[in-house]
């Protein structure tokens, strides 16, 4: 039996409709049941206050005058109780049951008693058939008769069927009103309903239908803000999703791009080696550009990895001097080639939080880099600058091919100054590698160019104090 749950609840409208016409529904049944209650109580309350009105003047009239003169001016005095007919009637019992007083409408006949003994100082209020046949509504009262030694009951009796043709046309009002209202309910529920989830239909008609990722972020500001949450989180998938893709198209760009030098190298060197012996220097020259390849998939895989969030940073204690004293000895090697040296002013040590691999791996690149682009002769500089931000790692060589403009695109990917330098044993990869690993770090890579030295810093790294060895 579940099949009915499906279109009942399967959709945002229904469930609001079924809540609405719900609740309404049940809200104008209680009315409907209040109403109905308290017009009858009304109604009948009226009557039977009436009644005992009426009953209560014949026991007073009874009370002050003699039995035949107070029966005669009551039938003078109410006359509906003389001429006969079918709207009041009066009777009176002694307390053997025996009719001591009857009035002419009932014609000879006798009244129902009272369906229950009546009490001795209340009114017992009770529905009967009449003598002629019709519905009525009658009041029992006990009194002391004069002239007698136990009390007598009265009742007072009279019709009631247009007290209940009355109730029927309230009845049918009350009925006609609340179906008009339910009807009346049920067209702005659905109007209501409709209206409000217009801005849930306009949100998802924006989003992109055809499954295509939005390019501009959604209006939020002019949102409900029931739908503002929703609008944010999509902007953030969004602009997640773009930047993935932006990553692959750059991603195949640029190994398009990067490999095409090394892969025509490797063919001549491959071509020249098939024409004759194999000449060491071609197959060196091949194996170089088999290396530069190699370096740039690397660096292009890892890029693609951090930037889409596949690897995490896995923060840590560690020595930071000690770290950057063996990237100096790494960096020494092609740094002697060409002359340049490496002057460090560190401390003795210095402990950070940060991930040991990665952080590693940003100053190996900033070294690399520095040694490949400074001048033959000249030297690079490395300094750890400790303030009350954190420790800053400051590196500088001489720039003088670069132009104060050229600072900004410094970390592009496979940017270089000139063409000469597309040649070039390195990758191209590893200033855009350097910061991304920093953004991932939650460090600021960044470059200046000072007097044709360029400088770059990286920071603030976050110390740690470890605790005084005791004194021995």
């Amino acid at each position: 039996m579940s099949w009915p749950r499906k279109p009942l609840f399967g959709s945002i409208r229904a469930r609001l409709l079924l809540l609405l016409l719900g609740g309404l529904g049940t809200l104008m049944l209680a009315l409907f049941l209040l109403l109905d209650f308290s017009i009858d109580r009304q109604i009948f309350g009226r009557l039977d206050a009436t009644l005992l009105g009426r009953a209560r003047g014949v026991v007073v009239l009874l009370e002050s005058h003699p039995r035949d003169d107070a029966w005669q001016e009551l039938h003078e005095l109410v006359p509906e109780y003389a001429t006969g007919g079918h709207t009041d009637f009066v009777q009176i019992w002694d307390a053997a049951g025996s009719t001591l007083l009857s009035s002419a409408s009932n014609a000879g006949n006798n009244l129902q008693r009272p369906p229950a003994p009546v009490p001795a100082n209340a009114p017992l209020f009770y529905d009967l058939r009449l003598p002629d046949g019709h519905r009525g509504r009658a009041v029992g009262l006990r009194f002391a008769m004069p002239g007698r030694a136990d009390e007598a009951v009265l009742v007072v009796a009279e019709e009631r069927e247009q007290v209940d043709q009355l109730e029927r046309r309230v009845h049918v009002a009350l009925v006609m009103g609340v179906v008009g209202m339910g009807l009346l309910a049920a067209l702005l529920s659905v109007l209501a309903v409709r209206g409000g989830l217009r801005p849930l239909l306009a949100f998802a008609a924006g989003t992109g239908p055809d499954g295509a990722p939005r390019v501009e972020p959604l209006p939020v500001a002019r949102m409900p803000s029931e739908l503002r949450p929703f609008a944010d989180a999509l902007n953030a998938a969004f602009a997640r999703l773009q930047a993935a893709l932006g990553r692959e198209r750059r991603f195949a760009r640029d190994v398009a791009h990067e490999l095409r030098t090394p892969l025509a190298e490797t063919r001549m060197a491959v071509e020249l080696a098939t024409r004759g012996a194999p000449s060491a220097q071609v197959l060196a020259g091949a194996l170089a550009s088999i290396d530069r390849m190699q370096r740039c998939i690397d660096g292009l895989l890892a890029l693609s990895r951090y930037e889409a969030g596949i690897e995490q940073a896995q923060v840590e204690p560690l020595e930071l001097v000690d770290l950057l004293r063996r990237s100096l000895a790494l960096a020494a090697t092609p740094a002697g080639k060409r002359e340049v040296t490496l002057a460090a002013s560190l401390p003795d040590e210095c402990w950070v939080m940060s991930d040991p691999a990665l952080l590693e791996r940003i100053v190996d690149n900033l070294l690399l880099n520095a040694a490949e682009y400074a001048p033959a002769d000249s030297t690079v500089q490395l300094a750890l600058i400790t303030s009350d931000e954190g420790c800053t790692l400051r590196l500088g060589n001489a720039a003088p091919q670069l132009a104060p403009d050229d600072v900004e695109r410094l970390g592009e990917r496979f940017w270089r100054k000139s063409a000469a330098r597309e040649a070039s044993q390195h990758g191209g990869l590893g200033l855009a590698l350097a910061g991304t690993l920093a953004g991932l770090l939650g460090l600021r890579l960044h470059f200046a160019l000072e007097h044709g030295v360029l400088w770059a810093e990286l920071g603030p790294l976050r110390p740690i104090a470890l605790p005084e060895s005791p004194a021995s």
